[in-house]
């Protein structure tokens, strides 16, 4: 990500007891840096120690999101 090259992004949302589910989709273009969130790195004892990683922080941007099913 510290490059600026980011990807589409595709959320797919489904209630617990439904059978529907909903596929959002989220350009490269309209994608923000503040979207990527750092997480805490993986501990010593992990497999892949140190790395970090990132979560998606989703409200800044949850109105540019393309509904499409």
């Amino acid at each position: 990500m510290s490059a600026g090259i980011y990807f589409p992004l595709f959320v797919v949302l489904k209630p617990e007891l439904s059978k529907v589910c909903a596929v959002y989709y989220l350009p490269a273009d309209l994608q923000t840096r503040e979207i990527f969130v750092p997480r805490k790195p993986l501990s010593e004892k992990a497999r892949r120690a140190g790395w970090q990683g990132f979560i998606y922080d989703l409200r800044s941007v949850k109105d540019r999101f393309v509904r499409l099913h």
